[in-house]
């Protein structure tokens, strides 16, 4: 019956083998490019900054602005101007306006706009570079420690099935007589023992593949069969070639480089204030007008009317005729229509030392900005110097690890048939036994160790992506 669920076991263990999807390192770096939200917030801010890097964000085209209004009024009138028109006034009207506006000369403010256009577009696309190294390095490490954990699980699976072995082994000697119940206790106190680690360790695999996960930004419980195996390149590196490539391709002095042309462009642009601006302003604008009012008109009579008489005789009086006329609500429309053509000069000839205040800052920011650079630098050159040093330690540290583990599984053997002849007491070979599993984990742990500085070596010399890429 237990070798009926044991034949069970085996089956359903390989079909969920089968059914976990291989991955390889290249495909879990190229989906974690694609999937990462820090990676898609690089590649959203680079497009930003390029879709600002045109001749038209620099300022080189003309502005071109149509304007329009369209204003209402009413107002009662009683003027003292004769010719004004009384009472109710109801006007609108219609202006338009094509205003362009040409810069002819700035100082060539226009051409050092573009520059540092290009320059921030460099710079975001350089700190994009540098989110996708950081998602880079910790795939690598996360695929890599997902693997440490499998390892360290296959050993102490093998070191609980050790202590099985001969546990069942005890309990045949108890029953044949030769062993007794302290005997059989102790075997099965180490056999769970090792069962709990082996128990812990499953939880820790379970964790570092929902952090491997997280960083893939995929399903947090979905799981992998991973195909790659955690290598060791006892590769030797000298510093020279190492801080050669590092001074040409590191990412973070990269990006300092473009931040100090930066300083230097705004300078020559708080120089170009010196020199004046000349503008051209061209341009059509029109009006419709309309007045609604009580105009006075002519009715079509006449009238009569006596102006005076002739040597002051009233039988002979002299008339004069006049049109009649009555105030008329009517409503007048007119139009109004132009062009013209403006030059502008603008040159300051004093603000109170503002553009000279502003010329010296630049310059004093631009020489942080070469310290900074040097500070960086230095620092650079210390890291890579203490990484190398590190890894070539942990070059060594894995060879005695190594080392080590051929010893202790020799030892471990030896010590076995020596206890199934009775030269060798139980606890002494629990020691042994324990030896081995120290030794064994150990040199997992130096293996992975060694992989963490040499990805640090490979991504202060700036080829930690296009590695990582291919």
């Amino acid at each position: 019956m237990n070798r009926f669920f044991a034949v069970v076991a085996f089956f359903c263990s390989a079909f969920l083998t089968q059914a976990q999807d291989e991955l390889t390192l290249a495909n879990a770096i190229q989906i974690g490019l694609q999937n990462n939200f820090n990676v898609q917030i690089g590649k959203l801010n680079e497009d930003i900054a390029k879709n600002s890097n045109t001749w038209g964000q620099a300022g080189l085209f003309p502005t071109i602005n149509l304007i329009s209004n369209q204003n209402n009024s009413v107002v009662q009138r009683k003027p003292a101007n004769p010719f004004a028109v009384a009472g109710k006034n109801i006007s609108d009207n219609v202006t338009g306006q094509l205003d362009v506006q040409f810069t002819l000369f700035d100082g060539f403010f226009v051409r050092l706009s573009k520059e540092r256009l290009e320059k921030l577009e460099e710079l975001s696309s350089g700190n994009a570079r540098f989110v996708m190294e950081n998602t880079v390095q910790a795939i690598i490490l996360g695929y890599y420690q997902v693997l440490l954990q499998q390892e360290q699980l296959d050993v102490l699976v093998k070191n609980k099935a050790f202590s099985k072995e001969r546990y069942d082994y005890v309990k045949l000697r108890k029953e044949l007589g030769s062993a007794i119940t302290f005997d059989v206790l102790q075997e099965q106190n180490n056999y769970l023992t090792d069962s709990a680690g082996v128990l812990q360790q499953e939880i820790v695999i379970k964790n570092a593949i929902r952090n491997f996960n997280l960083l893939l930004n995929e399903n947090i419980n979905k799981t992998y069969k991973l195909t790659d195996k955690i290598p060791f390149e006892n590769e030797a590196y000298r510093y020279e070639d190492l801080r050669d490539k590092m001074e040409k391709s590191n990412t973070n002095l990269r990006n300092q480089f473009i931040s100090q042309e930066l300083f230097r462009n705004a300078t020559s642009i708080a120089e170009s204030n010196y020199s004046p601006t000349i503008t051209l302003n061209v341009g059509a604008n029109g009006s419709l007008d309309r007045l609604n009012a009580n105009f006075r008109t002519a009715t079509g009579n006449v009238l009569e009317n006596t102006v005076g008489y002739v040597n002051r005789d009233q039988t002979q009086p002299v008339y004069n005729n006049v049109n009649e006329t009555a105030l008329t609500p009517l409503t007048q429309t007119g139009n109004s229509y132009g062009a013209y053509a403006n030059f502008g000069l603008r040159f300051t000839l004093f603000n109170g030392g503002q553009i000279r205040r502003a010329v010296e800052n630049s310059r004093i920011q631009e020489k942080i900005a070469q310290v900074t650079t040097d500070q960086l630098k230095l620092s650079l050159e210390n890291d890579l110097l203490a990484t190398l040093d590190l890894y070539n330690l942990r070059r060594q540290l894995v060879q005695i690890a190594q080392i080590r583990l051929q010893s202790a599984e020799l030892n471990l053997s030896l010590a076995n048939e020596r206890y199934k002849n009775g030269a060798l007491s139980a606890i002494d070979l629990r020691i042994v036994q324990d030896g081995y599993q120290r030794a064994a984990l150990d040199n997992l742990l130096a293996i992975f160790a060694g992989i963490t500085s040499r990805v640090d070596l490979v991504r202060l010399t700036g080829g930690l992506l296009d590695n990582g890429q291919q």
